[in-house]
């Protein structure tokens, strides 16, 4: 289901990867300034201005890298935490407070339940159930 779900993250990688470039273009940039100091190209005032540009813009593209590489998935999530409490719904019920449990129950049964003799008189579930 993972790897389902995964194939499904293709924009958010696809970001990753245009950052990536984009880093890489940025630092070749810084590369051809420094040469071009170096051969007296431009002047040191020119060179510091646009390092400076440069620097602000490669700051700035990292962060936007390291931030799109620490988002998860809203489909790990949906794996991680709501398919574990399917799986021990019963016990996840039980320790709830009552306003979880009212949702729990909301989501099963399609009407309010009435109790007849204290059993439960013809229960009507939700459609998925």
């Amino acid at each position: 289901m993972e790897k389902l779900f995964e194939k499904d993250d293709f924009q958010r990688r696809d970001e990753i990867q245009k950052t990536k470039k984009e880093l890489e273009k940025l630092e070749l940039c810084k590369s051809n300034l420094q040469n071009d100091l170096m051969d007296r190209v431009i002047t040191s005032q020119d060179y510091q201005d646009m390092k400076v540009r440069l620097d602000k813009d490669i700051v700035l593209t990292k962060e936007k890298l390291i931030e799109l590489q620490r988002e998860v998935s809203p489909f790990k999530v949906y794996i991680q935490v709501e398919v574990l409490m399917l799986e021990n719904l019963l016990e996840y019920y039980k320790k709830a407070d009552g306003k979880t449990k009212m949702k729990i129950l909301g989501t099963i049964f399609a009407e309010k339940l009435i109790l007849e003799k204290g059993k439960v008189a013809n229960p009507v579930f939700s459609e998925p159930i």
